[in-house]
């Protein structure tokens, strides 16, 4: 099946950290730890907004791109049920193996309670995700077992597969719940041991992932659904992100109307992007732009404009045939974030390695990217202006101004912290050697 994924072209995945942002390509096999965007320099401190925004484009363009190809298959499949979405009933649950049960302290579920609260979360033994998020559901279980909650995390695998999975290992460490000692916050020696806080189940029928998962067109785990005091499900997402909409939860002061606009925000954006990614797999640029163009038009969401800007910027920068409208597109963006030196740091860092692999040779753009960089760097936060600099250091580089691009790197190393410096140095000893064989 082709669907988007990253170009490795001109990517340095070693000097890169975090978020990212590199051109998509529309052929080769999914990566699911590195498709979707790629990103900026790594030495530098990004917001939680932003880091979450570039999560949630990645996610919909891996979701949409194959949900999408399913519905072209079979364009009655997501229509087969009832949909499941915010402010709907939670199914009941019909799960064959109870594996653990919080050591005691819960019972299988197959009703909800009034007046508490559940996480069902899907999870696999395959899941590298689901497996890193175990430690921060013990961590929840924790805080909020005395507060009525219950984490029930589901596989469909069968039990043999989930024993010998339990039985291995866990060389990592348990999240300290809080109000817990070091004493009290034991690392536990198997994944049976680590995961015996909270009802780990399975259901091979798979049934409770028809009910939940297929029901509200989910396509990744780890998926995890929060289920109110009232039976209705309040929040879909990622285990890892739910802990204060788990606490509102809990404390009755979640806005559940207003996480349902955005909710349904997010899947007309996901359903965008399933359009963009079957136009681009078609070859049909133009279409795709146009449909960005549209979206553009009519958002009024900030994060949603971003995301929408940087995917079309993302396409013009691979596709050569739009090379006359990309002058224009990147001095709107540069316009438009001003304001926002990552988002420069971002566009900027991707022009420099598409530079630096001969992918991209416009002198004019290169050194507006630079001038941009520069720009953003004087705006820019302590913790983020020398990662900036050092991106208006590689500009200088490949413009050929080696002195320059020393001058601004030993700048960027007189700025960033000691545990930082050495990555720095390494580059700096680069544009060292590299001035001294031009003379």
């Amino acid at each position: 099946m082709d669907i988007l994924v990253e170009s490795a072209k001109g990517y340095q995945g070693a000097r890169r950290t975090g978020v990212s942002f590199s051109p998509i390509s529309i052929e080769g096999p999914i990566d699911t730890d590195r498709a979707g965007l790629q990103g900026p320099n790594p030495k530098m401190t990004l917001s939680p907004n932003f880091t979450r925004a570039w999560k949630n484009v990645r996610r919909a363009l891996l979701a949409s791109s194959i949900a999408g190809a399913a519905l072209l298959a079979c364009p009655t499949a997501s229509w087969a049920q009832e949909k499941l979405t915010i402010g709907s009933t939670a199914p009941a649950l019909d799960i064959q193996h109870w594996i653990s049960n919080g050591q005691g302290k819960f019972k299988p579920v197959t009703k909800f309670e009034n007046g508490k609260v559940y996480v069902v979360e899907f999870w696999a033994t395959w899941c590298g995700p689901c497996v890193s998020s175990m430690p921060h559901l013990v961590k929840l279980q924790k805080e909020f077992a005395d507060k009525g909650v219950q984490i029930v995390s589901v596989s469909d695998e069968d039990t043999d597969t989930i024993n010998e999975f339990l039985s291995q290992e866990f060389s990592g460490e348990d999240e300290a719940a809080e109000g817990d000692t070091k004493k009290e916050k034991a690392t536990a020696k198997t994944y049976r041991e680590l995961t015996s806080s909270y009802c780990l189940t399975t259901d091979p029928d798979a049934s409770t992932h028809e009910s939940y998962m297929k029901a509200a067109n989910q396509n990744g785990i780890p998926c995890a659904f929060i289920v109110g005091k009232d039976q209705k499900i309040e929040w879909i997402g990622h285990p890892m992100e739910m802990d204060p909409v788990l606490t509102q939860v809990v404390e009755g002061k979640w806005d559940r109307a207003a996480y349902l606009a955005e909710f349904q925000e997010k899947e007309k954006l996901e359903e965008l992007f399933g359009k963009i990614g079957s136009s681009m797999r078609r070859g049909k640029t133009q279409q795709a732009i146009e449909l960005i163009d549209e979206a553009l038009a009519s958002s009024k969401n900030e994060e949603v404009i971003t995301q929408l800007r940087l995917t079309k910027l993302q396409i013009l920068l691979q596709d050569k045939e739009s090379a006359d409208k990309l002058p224009a597109v990147l001095t709107e963006t540069y316009d438009a974030y001003a304001g926002r030196p990552e988002v420069i740091n971002m566009v900027t860092w991707t022009i420099y390695e598409l530079a630096d692999a001969g992918e991209f040779k416009d002198k004019k753009l290169i050194k507006q990217a630079r001038v941009a960089a520069q720009k953003a760097a004087e705006n820019a936060s302590a913790d983020m202006k020398p990662g900036i600099l050092d991106t208006v250091a590689h500009l200088q580089f490949v413009e050929g101004d080696t002195a320059g691009a020393i001058k601004t790197q030993e700048l960027a190393i007189s700025l960033v912290k000691a545990d930082a410096k050495e990555e720095y140095q390494a580059f700096l000893d680069e544009l060292k050697a590299a001035l001294k064989e031009k003379r």
